[in-house]
Order: structure tokens, then C-alpha cells, then sequence
């Protein structure tokens, strides 16, 4: 009997739309002979739109919902939490809690909401990790810009070819209890308040520095300017230019190709007729905004990091 697939989200109620159309393109994919689980982190997901959500379920792929526990909530509270920008908090560090929150998988999959796949997800989960903490890909947005290439480099002290992007992983759970992965996080978070752009995603670069298998650029096809993917596995809409505000979004097509389908689609419409040429143009304003902070950072004193740094290699 093969094993059970864990393949986990997290979101809040302003990602539920878009979540349904990510799921459906996991159903439509998943073979009949593998069994599912889809859990999804959440923290103010209303009842009505986990109802909804579940409607996507069938006999062999699951969907259930986990809340972070009020323990774990207590110590994400605070202004040093934030993620910068306009972007929600709380829900982004739930992906660094999964390894201690479910010991009952060796490893797992992790997505963000915002993403279309066009294959089975067994062939991410099967992937060789071998003892790597994490499998990802390096981050489309980070190495096409100047500004973000300068602060991975100085800021983060890491190659940007190395600094990968946190919204399509395959985890190594079962390494990562054995190296107290979640108890590290905590203490570098609570102990340190570094300050980082992405701090979710900077962190899991950091404390899984030289511990990351590289996997194909088609499991997390993101905008870029770098050569196309010519065959996607796992289409992500990850930072500004979303498909449901901008027309000619970058690959949007995989993404319309699948909302029809998913339980959210009269909603996905009503976003993308909503959005005005005055939110498309703060949108780009938005990014614009992003690399100025980066190209800001890059040249900040890093002593409280270099001191973080030094301990984790001690620990």
C-alpha cells in the first residue's frame, strides 16, 4: 500500500478563493491509487468557507483544517512578526511549525495558496531528499532584481543561487525533529528579532543553509525574466501580478484553465472584475515599493544576524 501524501496549506479567509481553485487542480491530478491528505493551517478561516473549501474532497483525497494552537499564537504575537508591506501576518510562520505539529509523517508537502498544478503531486512527494532538510526551488523574484540579488547576498550572506522560494517545498519532517529544527526557529525568533524583508521565508533559508536539494525550476514556476519553463508541474502566482487582477499575468492561463472548475469560481470573477486600473497600478507600486526596502537592507548592519548565525552553528 503506498503511503499517505500530506500536502499542506495555510491561509485565512482572503486566500479561500483562490485555495479552491489549487485544490481542484490537485484532484484532477491525483491518481486513483494513492491516498491523499490535505491539511490546511489556518487561523480566522470561517466555518462557511472551510464548508466550501471541503466541498473538494473524494474518496481518496482528504481535506481538514488546523488551527494554530494558542500556545503557538502567543509567542507569534508582536510588531517584529510582521511581514513588511501590506502583506497578513501570523499565518506565514505556520509552515515552520509543521514538522513538530505533525509526528506522524516522516515528510510532506508544502504550497501556498496561490499556485496551479498540472500533475501528481506524488511525483513531488517522491523526490530524493536524502538527508537535506528541505526540497525547493531557487526564487524566480530574488535573482531577477538587482536590489533583492544585494540584499540575499549581503544581507542574508547566502548565494542568491542558493536562497530559494518557501511557497512550493517538500519537507523533511522526519530530519527535521532529529535536528530540532522547530526549536531553533523559536529561539532565533524570540531571542533575536532580526529584522527581514521575508522573514518566514528568510528564516527557513538560513537555518536550512547547505541542506537544501535543488529540485527542477517546473516544480515552482514563478514570474520571471530568466528562459521560460516550457512544461510546468506547479504554476506559482507568487508576489504582485496576480491572474485574477492582471490579464496578461505570466502563465495565467493554467491558472483560468482551472477556476471554472473549483467551488469559488462565481467569487474569483467577481475579484478580477472588481480590481481597477487605480489597484493594478498600486499593485506595481507595490513592487516598485518591495525593491526599494531590499536595496535598503542590503547595506544595514547585520551584527544582530552574524551573532544568530553563530549560535545555530553551535547548537
Amino acid at each position: 500500500m503506498n503511503p499517505i501524501i500530506p500536502v499542506f496549506f495555510s491561509i485565512n479567509d482572503a486566500y479561500a478563493p483562490f485555495l479552491s481553485v489549487a485544490l481542484t487542480s490537485i484532484v484532477d491530478h491525483a491518481a486513483p491509487t494513492n491516498q491523499y491528505e490535505i491539511i490546511i493551517l489556518c487561523d480566522d478561516l470561517s466555518q462557511a468557507n472551510q464548508a466550501k473549501l471541503a466541498q473538494s474532497a473524494t474518496p481518496n483525497v482528504q481535506i481538514r483544517f488546523a488551527p494554530m494552537a494558542d500556545s503557538l499564537k502567543g509567542q507569534l504575537s508582536g510588531e517584529h512578526m510582521k511581514l513588511r508591506g501590506n502583506m497578513f501576518t501570523l499565518t506565514i510562520y505556520f509552515r515552520l511549525f509543521i514538522a513538530a505539529m505533525f509526528p506522524q509523517y516522516d515528510r510532506a508537502i508544502y504550497l501556498d495558496a496561490d499556485v496551479v498544478t498540472t500533475t501528481d503531486l506524488a511525483n513531488l512527494f517522491n523526490q530524493p531528499l536524502g538527508d537535506n532538510l528541505v526540497g525547493a526551488v531557487p526564487d524566480t523574484f530574488a535573482a531577477d532584481n538587482a536590489q533583492s540579488v544585494a540584499y540575499v547576498e549581503q544581507h542574508l550572506g547566502l548565494p542568491i543561487a542558493d536562497y530559494f522560494n518557501s511557497g512550493v517545498m517538500l519537507l523533511n519532517l522526519k530530519q527535521m525533529r532529529a535536528e530540532k529544527f522547530n526549536e531553533k526557529f523559536m529561539h532565533c525568533l524570540t531571542d533575536y528579532h532580526v529584522d527581514f524583508i521575508a522573514p518566514d521565508q528568510d528564516y527557513l533559508n538560513l537555518l536550512c543553509r547547505n541542506r537544501v536539494a535543488h529540485l527542477d525550476r517546473g516544480w515552482n514556476v514563478m514570474p520571471t525574466t530568466q528562459t521560460r519553463v516550457t512544461a510546468p508541474q506547479i504554476l506559482h502566482y507568487s508576489l504582485f501580478g496576480k491572474p485574477w487582477h492582471f490579464a496578461d499575468a505570466q502563465n495565467g492561463q493554467y491558472f483560468w484553465d482551472v477556476a471554472p472548475q473549483a467551488p469559488y469560481y462565481a467569487e474569483v470573477q467577481a475579484i478580477q472584475r472588481a480590481y481597477t486600473d487605480a489597484d493594478r497600478v498600486q499593485d506595481r507600486e507595490a513592487e516598485q515599493g518591495l525593491l526599494r526596502q531590499l536595496k535598503k537592507f542590503a547595506s544595514t548592519n547585520r551584527t544582530d544576524l552574524t551573532k544568530m548565525e553563530t549560535e545555530m552553528e553551535l547548537i
